[in-house]
Formats: structure tokens, sequence, C-alpha cells
């Protein structure tokens, strides 16, 4: 008889066994779920690795920045916090501040910042830049059909190119506005100086789609420049035209694409499958709105763990 057989014969024996087969199984199913484990932490962390936030996420809470009229919850954020925020609160570490976020232009401030980011095991990924004295208008652009306004923007988008080198800023994304000449070449020559200013700095330019220039305008900046596109998910309209501007604008890109949740204009869904199809490489950097700022961020991050 099977030494096996022949020890599990008695009830005393068979109990034994019985206890080590439990064992073994309860280990090994141990073992798989947390080698299970480890594998949806790979995961989750190989997608947090392509997450990025916009300080403009926070602007109603950012010192120096809020309305101090309006009531905000939970409190003040000042910009040197909000590398560690995003890492700690949200696992994201890459970190897209806008330029007007800065309150100094003193080189040891961007030094200290950098010391943030560094200290949260984060990086900057994009500084979006405008360049007005207030506001979104766009009116002092490097594609302003002005002659003295586009030196003038030419100008100061140099000095953001130098400081999103100080940081180690992958891109910096000008305003083009929304007035051109009819000749697109002074626009496009303007471009092309920031591009050669920028790239022996590893600093790209890029441009995103703002709604008013029409998308083959657009299109001829950036390839007539040799720089790149930011393909903004929320920035096309409706359904048709988010798809088929996307289908253009991801074989264009390089940094960044903001993405944002918006079910009642296009499929997120969709959006995302099509970066995908398109071999972007980049990062999603959540671009939100609204009252309570942190919640609409975990709602697009979620959003976008479930579709990457």
């Amino acid at each position: 008889m099977d030494r096996v057989v022949q020890e599990i014969g008695t009830s005393k024996n068979r109990g034994a066994f019985l206890k080590r087969r439990d064992f073994l199984i309860g280990s090994m199913a141990a073992a798989s779920a947390v080698a299970y484990g480890r594998a949806q932490d790979v995961v989750t962390l190989s997608k947090l690795n392509r997450v990025g936030a916009m300080s403009g996420n926070f602007d109603g809470l950012l010192k120096g920045v809020r309305d101090y009229s309006q009531p905000v919850t939970p409190g003040e954020l000042d910009i040197m916090e909000f590398p560690d925020m995003l890492a700690h609160r949200y696992g994201i570490h890459n970190v897209e501040v806008q330029q007007f976020h800065f309150l100094s232009m003193e080189p040891s401030y961007f030094e200290k910042f950098l010391a943030r980011l560094k200290k949260a095991n984060s990086r900057m990924c994009d500084m979006p830049l405008e360049l007005d004295p207030s506001g979104y208008s766009g009116t002092v652009s490097p594609c302003s059909p002005d002659p003295q306004t586009r030196a003038h923007a030419i100008e100061l988008t140099k000095k953001w190119i130098d400081i999103a080198a100080m940081l180690e800023c992958s891109s910096v994304m000008p305003n083009q506005g929304h007035a051109f000449a009819d000749d697109l070449n002074a626009s496009i020559d303007a471009l092309k100086e920031l591009r050669d200013y920028g790239e022996p700095k590893g600093v790209s330019i890029i441009l995103e789609p703002r709604g008013r220039v029409p998308l083959d305008t657009l299109v001829k900046l950036i390839k007539g420049a040799g720089i790149y596109a930011n393909p903004d998910i929320g920035n096309f309209g409706d359904e048709e035209h988010t798809e088929s501007g996307l289908r253009i604008m991801y074989p264009l890109a390089k940094t960044v694409s903001h993405v944002k949740w918006m079910p009642d204009r296009f499929s997120f869904a969709t959006a995302i499958a099509i970066s995908k199809e398109m071999g972007f490489q980049g990062v999603y950097s959540i671009e939100t709105g609204g009252p309570e700022p942190y919640e609409m961020q975990q709602a697009v991050l979620d959003q976008l763990m479930k579709y990457l």
C-alpha cells in the first residue's frame, strides 16, 4: 500500500494530513494574494506615473491668488506646498504650475520650489504661460499680429523658458491668442525662435486648442514652427469634433495632454482610447474647476485611472 495512503489510514493521521493540506493551501493562497496585491500596486503606480495635475485646479485656494471675498474649503494653499499635497493626497508626482501662481521672480524662490519638488519625488511636466497682466485673452502672445506686442511676448516667454529650465520643466505653453495676421509666417517665425531658444535648455514649446482658433490654423502653427501640441480633450467641442481633433493632435504631442471630465460633451473613455491608439507617451494632466477642488480632482483621477 502507498505510504501516503497508509499515513491517512487512521483517523488521527488523517486529521494531521488534512491540517497539513489546509496549511499548505492557505499558505499558497496567502502567497497568491500578496503577489496579486503587488501586481495591482505595480499597475496602479505605472498608471500614476502618467498622471499630472494643474495648479489652476486649486485657483481659489492658492495664497495670493484666491478671491478673499469668497468662502473657500478647506483652507488656503501655498504653491510651495502644491507638489507635496499632490504626492501625498493623490499619489501624483507630475506637477503643472501656471506661471502666475509663482509669487516671486527671484532665482532663490525657484530654487526653493525645485527643492520642494524633489523632496516630494516629483517633477514639473509643463508650465502654461499667460502673459497678459490678467486673464486668459492671449493678447500678449508670440503669435500676435502686432510686431511690438509679438516682440514683447517673445522676450517674456524666453524669461519663463529660463525659469522652466531651472525647474527642470519639460515644456512651456504660451497662449497663442486668437488674433492672427492673414499671413501666419510672422507667428511661425516667433514660435521657431522660441523653439530654438528652448531646445538647448531641454524645454519644448507646446500649444493647445482653445476653441476660438480654427484647428487647421493651430496645426499650421505647430507644424510650421516644428513645435508640439497639447491635445486638451475638453477643448474641441462636441463628440464628433473631439474624436476627429484628437486624432489630428495626438500625433503632434510630446509632453502633456490636458484631461477634463465632461460626459455631457464627449466620451472620456473614447478620448483616452484614442490617445493610446495614437501612441501618446506623455503625461495626462488633470484640469478641473468648481467650488470643491479636492473632490473634483479625485473624481477626474478616478475616471482616468479606470481607462488608462
